[in-house]
């Protein structure tokens, strides 16, 4: 085993989310499973979402996740509550909690994700 930096924009297992739903348009690069860098107790990437775009509602039924936000700002939308989030900012979203990231400001919106134990990414 070895160090790896990765460069989500070169490395990534990069693709399109949301595109046949009008709101829901994002751009995901996932850089650390098991099929990338071998990683036995997570996932995680680099989700961005322009204005106005958002996730679909999600959850991850068996895994923990925690998000930072690089750049942007927006609302995290969770069992009928709002709470708006910042650059720099962390959220730690429980195992099998619905949740929906929506960008509400004037820039792209770059939300790290790590979630562990591995699961499946949400494809819609």
């Amino acid at each position: 085993m070895k160090i790896r930096t990765i460069n989500p924009f070169r490395d990534a297992n990069a693709f399109w989310l949301g595109l046949d739903e009008p709101g829901y348009r994002r751009k995901v690069f996932k850089i650390v499973d098991r099929e990338l860098v071998d990683s036995e107790f997570m996932v995680a990437g680099l989700t961005i979402f322009d204005p106005g775009e958002s996730s679909s509602v999600h959850n991850h039924p068996e895994s923990e996740e925690i998000n930072y936000i690089v750049r942007g700002s927006g609302t995290v939308l969770s069992e009928g509550e709002e709470e708006e989030f910042g650059s720099n900012s962390f959220m730690f979203i429980p195992k099998g909690v619905v949740h929906r990231h929506v960008n509400t400001g004037t820039e792209p919106l770059w939300l790290v994700f790590i979630y562990t134990p591995p699961g499946d990414t949400p494809m819609t």
